[in-house]
């Protein structure tokens, strides 16, 4: 299981480069409207994962993932590590290694991205790191954001289709 465990992490590692190009080659301001939009392919593709990874080896991933994208985007590593320990809990408490379907999938996806966001935002507010009003970062950066990565969802889901990596259990029907 070591061998799926670092097969799962080249996946996230691809998927955070794929991540760190879309971030860079973004415009920072759509249409002169100040949208920001963030791409979250990797926690997309984290949350496709999580699903398939075994019990042992589940917050082991979610730790070195958190500490990753903790690294490379944000400036606290324990708030995107414990966001992805809450994420890996609260899938495996939902899903009990079930195949997702897509509906299933893009409901997890844009709830986990709709929680960091808020958390991000919130913690910014608490520690006047920002001015943001809630209605212009729902407006601005928040609507967005959920919006443009439903839309990528799409390919993350297509990929992760086709390279086969859905659990073996259906619980729904076993």
């Amino acid at each position: 299981m070591k061998n799926k465990l670092v097969r799962y992490l080249i996946i996230m590692f691809i998927f955070f480069v794929i991540d760190s190009v879309l971030r860079f080659y973004l415009p920072s301001s759509i249409l002169k409207l100040n949208l920001t939009i963030v791409p979250y392919v990797g926690v997309m593709m984290f949350d496709l994962l999580t699903n398939t990874i075994d019990e042992d080896h589940r917050y082991i991933f979610a730790g070195i993932c958190g500490i990753y994208f903790s690294v490379i985007y944000g400036n606290s590593i324990f708030v995107y590590v414990l966001l992805f320990f809450m994420y890996s809990f609260f899938e495996k408490r939902y899903m009990k290694k079930a195949v997702m379907t897509y509906f299933e999938a893009i409901v997890i996806v844009v709830l986990t991205i709709f929680v960091q966001e808020s958390v991000l935002y919130s913690l910014m507010w608490i520690s006047n790191t920002t001015q943001l009003l809630v209605t212009t970062f729902l407006i601005k950066r928040l609507l967005p954001t959920l919006l443009y990565n439903a839309v990528m969802f799409n390919g993350v889901y297509y990929i992760h289709h086709k390279i086969k990596l859905e659990g073996d259990i259906d619980v729904y029907f076993s």
